[in-house]
């Protein structure tokens, strides 16, 4: 991509951030009353704006040794300013302190993500690694409710967190391997389709284990990647993948890494849903609201209940 053509996307992508969130802030302050369609769409196209930007910044910041050490910082304290967050978010009565905590999170999030995933080595799989392992680790300690008599739903909270930074760190891969993988179109159309459904995978994946019913939104997911699966099966010998150079080939491995990940996941909830449920099944009790328990119906003369 020419650097007329980035120029002209940079600028693109930030008036659109711009009028974006505009719009949502006049959404919540009630200056405009606005429909779920078009609150959906700004937030839709904040997200996608903010993602283009963010890797065409990293781009063009990438060699300022202050912006190397200040995402660095951030992809270490991340996770002492989400577990700060946990500990004093139901001490905070304000909303604005709320939001201006998010915001502080989020900022960090970006910050350490683009750190992982974009200003390392493309190639570089070992974070990508630690990353699913912490997954699978914190889907355990979910299961077997390990910290819940200490840290109520700190288990949770950090289940989501690990999905959604995997899910917006390869999604801004996939974005970077459009800018950076050079005339290998095969491995750019792949790569940047495959982190597509990553993040999408995700996303999916902590609504499923939230025991939302999602069926839909799964068979959105499983067909594409089920169909792109057999593609690159079937393709990739004729590929000239091995004449690719060595960082292609890392860069397709570190993809197929997370796309298998969430790929088995999902292709056990298709195939075999009831042992699925069992698998997610963390065995919490539920509460009560509004006091509705259950009661056995009393046998009076001589009506049984069914």
């Amino acid at each position: 991509m020419s650097e007329r053509w980035k120029k002209s996307l940079m600028w693109g992508t930030l008036i659109t951030f711009i009028l974006s969130a505009g719009a949502i802030m006049l959404y919540m302050t009630n200056v405009f009353n606005a429909t779920t369609l078009a609150i959906s769409i700004s937030f839709i196209l904040i997200l996608v704006s903010g993602i283009i930007l963010s890797v065409l910044l990293t781009i063009k910041f990438k060699d300022q040794k202050w912006f190397l050490r200040t995402s660095e910082i951030s992809t270490y304290l991340l996770p002492v300013f989400i577990f700060l967050q946990y500990l004093t978010i139901d001490f905070i009565h304000s909303d604005i302190i709320v939001l201006f905590t998010i915001i502080v999170v989020s900022e960090f999030m970006l910050l350490g993500i683009i750190n992982v995933f974009i200003l390392r080595e493309a190639g570089e799989v070992k974070f990508v690694l630690i990353l699913l392992v912490f997954i699978i680790t914190s889907f355990v300690f979910l299961k077997i409710s390990f910290l819940e008599s200490k840290l109520p739903d700190f288990d949770v909270v950090l289940f989501i967190f690990l999905n959604i930074i995997t899910g917006c760190g390869m999604l801004l891969f996939g974005f970077r391997c459009l800018f950076q993988t050079g005339k290998n179109s095969y491995l750019k159309t792949v790569s940047f389709i495959a982190c597509l459904l990553i993040a999408y995978g995700s996303i999916v994946f902590i609504a499923k284990m939230q025991s939302e019913k999602i069926e839909v939104l799964e068979f959105i997911y499983f067909v594409p990647a089920f169909i792109l699966t057999l593609i690159v099966l079937f393709s990739l010998p004729f590929s000239n993948y091995i004449q690719w150079s060595r960082l292609h080939k890392r860069i397709i491995s570190k993809v197929m890494i997370a796309w298998f990940f969430f790929f088995i996941i999902f292709s056990i909830s298709f195939v075999s849903p009831a042992s699925f449920k069992k698998i997610i099944n963390t065995g919490k009790k539920t509460t009560t609201k509004f006091y509705m328990y259950d009661y056995v119906l009393k046998n009076k003369n001589g009506l049984e209940p069914d």
